[in-house]
């Protein structure tokens, strides 16, 4: 059983960091644009990256939740808890939160909801960091 969480638990990373694309992604396109759409090819990645990555943004964010708590329901119960992966999962937790009340509640992507959801992703990058050391 601890293969199985070791793999939910690097499926969780690989969660987050599809979530985490879309930053990246948007961020690249906003300043290689030009360059991007100049090829054809780069132009076909960059639609099919984007069409994955920021336009399921939200699966990506839920599938992260649902291997964190599939992690943590075996590691519990198989292993000793960690205290530095229940300070990760919590800060996750939050970024969850603040992502849901901007895409039900505040809709627009401005503002401290905004903000904030972007700084958690940071603390959230250590906490993960932390843990896995």
């Amino acid at each position: 059983m601890g293969e199985i969480g070791e793999f939910l638990g690097w499926l969780t990373v690989f969660s987050f960091g599809a979530t985490l694309a879309n930053y990246i992604l948007k961020y690249i396109n906003k300043k290689y644009s030009k360059l991007i759409n100049s090829t054809l090819k780069y132009k076909k990645f960059n639609a099919l990256f984007m069409k994955i990555f920021v336009r399921h943004h939200k699966f990506w964010g839920i599938a992260t939740i649902i291997t964190l708590l599939l992690h943590f329901y075996i590691q519990s119960t198989f292993r000793e808890v960690s205290t530095t992966g229940l300070i990760a999962g919590g800060i996750l937790l939050i970024q969850m939160l603040l992502g849901m009340s901007g895409a039900y509640i505040f809709k627009k992507r401005q503002g401290l909801w905004f903000v904030s959801h972007r700084i958690i992703s940071i603390i959230l990058i250590l906490g993960i960091i932390i843990h896995l050391l």
